[in-house]
C-alpha cells in the first residue's frame, strides 16, 4: 500500500470478505474471535492503548492477537483495536508516520463505510448540531471526533466545518485526557470463550470445577449462573 486511499480499499475488501455488509459492528473483539484473531483486554500502567502481534505456537501457525488496555472509554477502545487490525492487514510502504495515518484511515474506514455515512449523514454538510453527532456515536460506537475525521476524508464535511469542529473540540477538553467526550460507550468485552465454557459443561465435555477454574469464579458461583436465569435489565 503506497496511497493513503487503499486504507478504505482494504478496509471495504476486509468486510466484503468476512461478509460484514455496511452495518455498524457491535462487539469487535467478539468479531475478532470469530474470525481467528485473539482480542485481549488488559490491566495496563503503560501508556499504551494497543498492540498487534502474531504469536508463534509449537504446534501449527501463528495466532494473530490484537491487545488493548482495559479502563479506556469503548469508544477509544473499539478505535483502537480496528487500528491495530489495519496493522495487522494491510501492508504498508512508508515510514512509522505513514503507517499510523494509514492504520487509522483503515479503522475510520472499516468502523464507518462510506456508504453507510452516506445514509446516515448525506453526502454533502455544511452543517451539524450536537445531538445528531452523538446519535451518530451511539450508532457506529465511535468517537464524535473520530466521526469529524472520516467525514472529512470522504468530503461529506468542507475543511471548514470540520476546522471549526476541531476547535470546539478543543474547547470542550475532548481531545485532552481525562477531560474526554460524554456519552461515553461500554467498554469491550469478549464473551465467546465464557460460552464455550458453559457449552463445553453442558455438554458434559469438562467437569464443573474445570469449567469454574478457566471461569476464574467458585463452582458455587457457576452453580448459580447454570441454574438461576440472570436478572432482566430494566429498562
Amino acid at each position: 500500500m503506497r496511497q493513503i486511499g487503499d486504507a478504505d480499499r482494504a478496509a471495504q475488501y476486509l468486510r466484503d470478505h468476512w461478509n460484514l455488509g455496511i452495518d455498524p459492528i457491535p462487539n469487535l473483539v467478539e468479531l475478532f474471535e470469530e474470525r481467528g484473531i485473539k482480542g485481549l483486554v488488559v490491566d495496563s500502567e503503560e501508556n499504551i492503548d494497543g498492540l498487534a502481534a502474531q504469536v508463534r505456537r509449537s504446534r501449527g501457525e501463528p495466532v494473530p492477537v490484537i491487545v488493548i488496555r482495559r479502563g479506556v472509554h469503548g469508544e477509544h477502545q473499539r478505535f483502537n483495536l480496528a487500528h491495530e487490525l489495519g496493522h495487522l492487514v494491510i501492508d504498508v510502504q512508508g515510514d512509522d508516520k505513514f503507517r499510523e495515518k494509514a492504520a487509522n484511515r483503515f479503522a475510520g474506514a472499516f468502523l464507518m463505510p462510506a456508504e453507510a455515512l452516506w445514509s446516515s449523514v448525506g453526502r454533502h454538510r455544511s452543517s451539524i448540531g450536537w445531538s445528531e453527532l452523538f446519535a451518530l456515536k451511539q450508532l457506529f460506537g465511535t468517537s464524535v471526533q473520530a466521526i469529524a475525521y472520516r467525514c472529512g476524508d470522504l468530503g461529506i464535511f468542507p475543511a471548514s466545518l470540520s476546522q471549526r469542529l476541531f476547535r470546539e473540540f478543543s474547547r470542550l477538553g475532548f481531545r485532552s485526557a481525562p477531560n474526554y467526550e460524554p456519552n461515553h460507550l461500554p467498554e469491550e468485552k469478549a464473551g465467546r470463550f465464557d460460552r464455550l465454557c458453559y457449552r463445553a459443561l453442558a455438554e458434559r465435555a469438562i467437569s464443573e470445577p474445570k469449567t469454574a477454574e478457566l471461569l476464574n469464579i467458585t463452582v458455587h458461583e457457576l452453580n448459580r449462573r447454570m441454574e438461576e436465569p440472570a436478572p432482566a435489565v430494566l429498562q
